[in-house]
């Protein structure tokens, strides 16, 4: 809490301040001309069409990206190309490229910030800018610049306020909207950049809100109404309730048509869901004993677990009480796990995809579920985890080739069941700027 107060009192100063902010360089020092960065955009484009107006008055953060080895020409040409640009570049011997004026020009560069943001890039990958002098001091000037111009706090507190200097990554895990996951500005430059310039750097784990809702989540399961950590506790499942009745024909059940009582799910009751769609994963796990010890760790619940030998259990009392499995689709969709480590161990697997096949089966015809994965955002299907991930985020790892199950694998599923089934390209609206993961050759 004092750090938070002294952070905000810190905040209030620089935000009034109408000087540079201090360095361990005189500003003299740090001054650098700017070269209109249209020397670096391929001949048919420029930052009219790369660009459009926005008040100055809307810019209170920067946005810290970088090349990852790029040149700054195959940089500014790959993004231009895209649809993307950034502002200010600052390539290895230290010379800046700008627009003209930054603060009238909203640029695409990571979008869910753009509005709000100046995208600074620096050229080079991890942190080599930190032994080339010249460069960091030029990216000293360009930040510091930015900031005295716009009011804009020398922190990387609080991401979700828009308001600070950030790293592209940060920005990632908070908002989405991002190509893959890769590292884009790096912490370690930034919080140099940071000390440099007498700001407040935060780590991860001190950013703002950490543990709320973010696209990239950090996990903690059991918590008291204070943050405090608590031992598990659960109020559904294996030893906890009655075991009840099997309600489907393409599960497991005991000569009785219970539940296998010790192939259950202890889980938190969290309602129950629409039954409008189902989404499949699989484990990444080996083992079906594995996958449930993992689950009641991470309190995290699936309605079905698919076992290696074909046989399909179900893991709530219910199989239309909620899971927790996938975020955007809990609500409304039933959630099957597959035991397997990845897309290839279920696809040599007949015995485990007929017997999935069944239950999707059983499942669209009992609830008028349409066999097709088509539309997610209207949570009437059948769709992979990754599809959801991507559309929604809400998963401790996200990236653009994170398959789960497997495409390949819903395509057979399916099919299989005389389904329409749609690659990604053909996903509705999947070059819209409403997903998570998008669906581009390049970003900046």
């Amino acid at each position: 809490m004092l750090r938070t107060a002294l952070l905000l009192l810190t905040t209030c100063i620089i935000s009034s301040c109408s000087s540079l902010p201090e360095t361990n360089f005189s500003i003299a020092e740090l001054a650098s001309p700017i070269h209109p960065i249209s020397q670096l955009l391929p001949k048919d484009k420029s930052t009219t069409s790369l660009s459009i107006l926005r008040k100055k008055t809307k810019v209170s953060g920067i946005l810290l990206h970088h090349t990852k080895g790029l040149s700054s020409e195959d940089y500014i040409t790959k993004s231009a190309n895209s649809g993307w640009l950034v502002h200010y570049i600052v390539d290895k011997k230290g010379k800046i490229y700008g627009v003209e004026d930054p603060g009238t020009s909203l640029i695409k560069a990571a979008p869910k910030t753009d509005a709000s943001m100046v995208h600074i890039s620096w050229e080079g990958d991890k942190e080599d800018i930190l032994k080339r002098p010249a460069q960091k001091k030029s990216l000293l000037y360009a930040i510091a610049k930015t900031s005295q111009e716009f009011g804009i706090p020398i922190t990387n507190f609080d991401v979700g306020s828009r308001s600070g200097i950030f790293t592209h990554s940060q920005a990632k895990k908070k908002f989405g909207g991002f190509l893959n996951g890769s590292d884009c500005g790096n912490e370690n430059v930034l919080k140099a950049l940071l000390e440099e310039l007498k700001g407040s750097y935060f780590s991860e784990m001190e950013w703002k809100d950490r543990y709320g809702e973010w696209v990239l989540r950090k996990e903690k399961p059991f918590v008291g109404q204070n943050g405090e950590v608590k031992e598990p506790s659960y109020d559904k499942g294996r030893s906890v309730t009655p075991t009840p009745k099997a309600e489907l024909d393409s599960i497991e059940k005991t000569a009785d048509g219970l539940l296998p009582e010790e192939k259950r799910l202890k889980y938190n009751y969290r309602g129950a869901i629409t039954a409008d769609c189902v989404v499949l994963h699989f484990t990444a796990i080996n083992d079906y004993d594995g996958t449930l010890r993992v689950l009641e760790k991470r309190n995290l619940a699936a309605t079905f677990l698919a076992d290696k030998d074909g046989k399909i259990y179900q893991l709530l009392d219910s199989p239309l009480h909620m899971a927790a499995a996938a975020t955007g689709t809990n609500r409304n969709c039933f959630q099957i796990e597959i035991v397997g480590k990845d897309t290839e161990m279920l696809l040599a697997n007949p015995a485990q995809t007929t017997a999935v096949s069944k239950l999707v089966h059983e499942l669209c015809q009992k609830y008028q579920i349409p066999l097709n994965n088509q539309r997610i955002e209207s949570l009437k299907g059948v769709f992979s985890h990754t599809q959801a991930k991507k559309k929604w985020g809400g998963s401790i790892f996200l990236d653009a080739q994170d398959f789960d199950p497997g495409e390949p694998y819903m395509k057979k599923v399916i099919e299989t069941l005389g389904g329409t089934y749609y690659s990604e390209k053909d996903w509705y609206d999947r070059n819209g700027e409403e997903w998570i993961l998008l669906f581009t050759d390049f970003q900046p």
